[in-house]
């Protein structure tokens, strides 16, 4: 692999040539790169960012939001090699069937790509994380089924479990740097914020990105396929630029991209009781099963979701380690995400001697984290927003620092997102009572839950889920790309982020994005096999 940055490039125009360009080094973006080099292809990545950090690339996040409703564009998104895994809890589970398929309530939410087809990239892509393989639906090791404190009620709340890499192991460009730099076929540019196209007007096609940075430095990118994989936002702010840039002829069939901005809605509905702090302990604390991390999922039941005719939902708990020892771990932790050390943590940690030791025993004996008893628990509920047509993405007439057009966000909760919490906090009371939770750890509902008049979205915010902008489907005039992830306009651009999800169903949306990365690139691999196709392209 070659790095190349356009910080310290001595020419003021650059010129790179390759089959396949992707925009994007985060996890979509380098998967595919990975997959593709490997089969011996020519892969030229374009990130934004560097292989650090860097306050000024990470402003180009920033949003025209009149409203400021939207408040994750910013804190819940990370320029630079690696992209928004320097920042990534790990929580990876699969999404629901039901989520994908046709549901009656949800107009054009059904996706085209069969969700099993992603679901054969699980075992590689828990491989490359370190994670244990097995289900999300059921929590066993070899001594057989755990946490059977938790019944199935698909008319209340259905556990799941979530898995979770070490922290070490979930910045992508760290986890991948000594086998990307192996590879002889990938040329990633750094520092180069892609800004304009060039468009073949006959063929409609693509034939160049043009990127630049901070001091006027420009790099040209020619190829035969473009691959956007830079997260929802940006990717449609892309999108939107080459429509401008064409005259507005690039889409001019697509009725709908930037429209349907969707995200998960977040809001802190309840404490837990931990009047007994060692039962709330062995029910909520993190469990590890195999050696892998593995989190309660609470997941609004399908039946519940018809009945209701409401998004999914799903709860889940939340630790507040503001003022405890803990905090020192998790912040050692993310900072070795981020690559760094962080030595005032350790050494505040290091004065908590009796902690580890309990901490180590519990991990040992229980396999679980020690939740110590003055550590609240709190119950999150995260709501699925439905496609809304009024939630959209458009260009700005304000300019960002490198003079392109700013992403405006029109952007809020609906009734429909109110009522799919009321529905969940429901599910909620009826499963704590069917489990016998109320007799060991009851609920202290937050204020606006216990209030009738007050609205549950007045308190929630979005998860940094952003998704739906550029939705996958068959028609060209209601879907931006089609099943196979290239745009019905535009045939040689493919795009492989979260805004082709045509709903966002209930599950973090991490692992089906790398899946969706994954598939693509095994869709080229299977074309090329089939028939080299020659790519007409030039340096000139």
């Amino acid at each position: 692999m070659s790095i190349h940055s356009l910080n310290t490039s001595e020419s003021a125009q650059n010129y790179a040539l390759a089959p396949i360009c992707i925009v994007g080094g985060g996890l979509a973006g380098l998967l595919i790169a990975r997959k593709l080099s490997e089969a011996g292809r020519k892969v030229i990545v374009v990130e934004s960012g560097n292989d650090g950090n860097s306050e000024d690339v990470d402003r180009l996040n920033e949003l025209d939001d009149p409203s400021s409703r939207y408040t994750r564009a910013t804190t819940g998104r990370r320029r630079g090699l690696g992209g928004t895994s320097s920042l990534w809890g790990g929580r990876m589970i699969r999404i629901s069937p039901h989520d994908t398929s046709r549901r009656p309530h949800v107009p054009d939410g059904a996706w085209d790509l069969p969700a099993m087809e992603l679901d054969t990239y699980e075992e590689e892509i828990e491989a490359l994380f370190k994670v244990a393989s097995g289900s999300h639906d059921e929590l066993e090791d070899d001594t057989g089924p755990i946490a059977p404190e938790f019944p199935v009620d698909w008319m209340s709340l259905v556990p799941r479990w979530a898995k979770c890499p070490r922290f070490k192991n979930c910045n992508i460009a760290t986890l991948l740097k000594d086998e990307l730099r192996r590879s002889p076929n990938i040329d990633i540019w750094l520092d180069a914020t892609v800004c304009d196209f060039e468009l073949d007007a006959q063929s409609g096609r693509l034939a160049a990105v043009r990127a630049r940075n901070f001091t006027g430095r420009e790099l040209l990118v020619r190829a035969d396929r473009f691959i956007l994989a830079a997260g929802t936002i940006e990717t449609t702010r892309l999108l939107l630029l080459l429509q401008q840039r064409s005259g507005y002829r690039a889409f001019s069939r697509c009725k709908v991209l930037g429209r349907y901005f969707q995200d998960h809605l977040k809001a802190h509905v309840a404490t837990i009781d931990r009047s007994d702090p060692q039962s709330t302990n062995r029910l909520f604390g993190y469990r590890f099963v195999n050696g892998t991390r593995r989190d309660l999922h609470l997941e609004l039941g399908h039946g519940v979701q018809v009945r209701d005719e409401v998004g999914s939902a799903f709860a889940y708990i939340a630790m507040d380690l503001d003022d405890s020892p803990l905090s020192h771990v998790k912040q050692i932790a993310h900072s070795i995400q981020r690559g760094e050390v962080d030595l005032k943590a350790t050494v505040r940690l290091s004065g908590n001697v009796g902690l580890i030791a309990r901490a180590a025993a519990w991990r040992l004996v229980r396999k679980q984290l020690f939740v110590p008893a003055d550590i609240d628990l709190r119950l999150m509920v995260c709501v699925e927003q439905l496609p809304d047509w009024n939630n959209r993405l458009v260009l700005s007439d304000r300019l960002d620092a490198l003079g392109v057009p700013m992403v405006h966000c029109d952007w809020n909760p609906t009734q429909t997102d109110e009522r799919t919490f009321r529905s969940t906090i429901s599910a909620i009371s009826a499963y704590w009572e069917q489990a016998g939770f109320n007799q060991i750890c009851p609920l202290k509902w937050v204020s606006p839950v216990k209030e009738d008049p007050a609205h549950i979205t007045s308190i929630a915010e979005a998860c940094a889920h952003p998704s739906g902008t550029t939705r996958m489907g068959l028609d060209p005039s209601t879907s931006v790309v089609g099943p196979d992830l290239h745009c019905h306009e535009v045939p040689n651009v493919a795009v492989a982020s979260a805004s082709v999800f045509p709903s966002a169903g209930s599950a973090n949306p991490t692992l089906t994005i790398m899946k969706l990365a994954l598939w693509l690139a095994d869709s080229y691999l299977r074309e090329s096999s089939r028939q080299m196709r020659p790519y007409a392209i030039s340096a000139s």
